[in-house]
């Protein structure tokens, strides 16, 4: 029966993953275009400005970076009610989706004020793409570095709930 409770899991995370996934994935670039000011984002994207177009890929590519945690839950033959480490995971996915999306337009903000000389927005408006790769850095290496935080907090969501 622990076999069949973890194929269910498994299923489950894959299913959880790809709705999940792209819902936060959604979540995450409208939230940024929310910060932006007056820059019409996806009016960018439409033109074909590349640097517009790295810079929330590379925001896609953050939020799966730090979520991934959530769908590689540990799978034991000790495993309790299947039904609760999926709400574990569900309630770890939120709270990651949260600090993903918190910390990379946090980090974005930290960087245009520790930079200053340049307008970060004025300048992936004019399609700067050399600015769009550093800011898309910024992204992933701030998603790559909490990441690890955040995998803590989803063993332990799912370790309680578990229980």
């Amino acid at each position: 029966m622990a076999q069949f409770g973890q194929l269910f899991v498994s299923v489950a995370n894959i299913i959880i993953a790809v709705i999940l996934g792209v819902v936060a994935s959604y979540i995450g670039v409208w939230l940024f275009t929310k910060s932006t000011r007056h820059l019409d984002d996806w009016g960018e994207v439409r033109r074909g400005n590349v640097g517009m177009g790295i810079v929330m890929g590379s925001i896609i590519v953050g939020i799966a970076i730090i979520l991934k945690p959530a769908v590689d839950l540990p799978l034991t033959a000790e495993m309790g009610n299947p039904l609760f480490v999926l709400a574990g995971e569900l309630l770890g996915i939120v709270l990651g989706l949260f600090l993903a999306v918190s910390s990379i337009v946090f980090s974005l903000g930290i960087f245009d004020r520790l930079v200053g000389d340049i307008d970060e927005l004025l300048e992936l408006q004019q399609g700067n793409t050399a600015v769009a790769v550093i800011m898309a850095a910024v992204v992933l290496a701030v998603s790559y570095l909490i990441s690890g935080a955040v995998a803590s907090i989803i063993r332990w969501f799912t370790a309680f709930l578990a229980a």
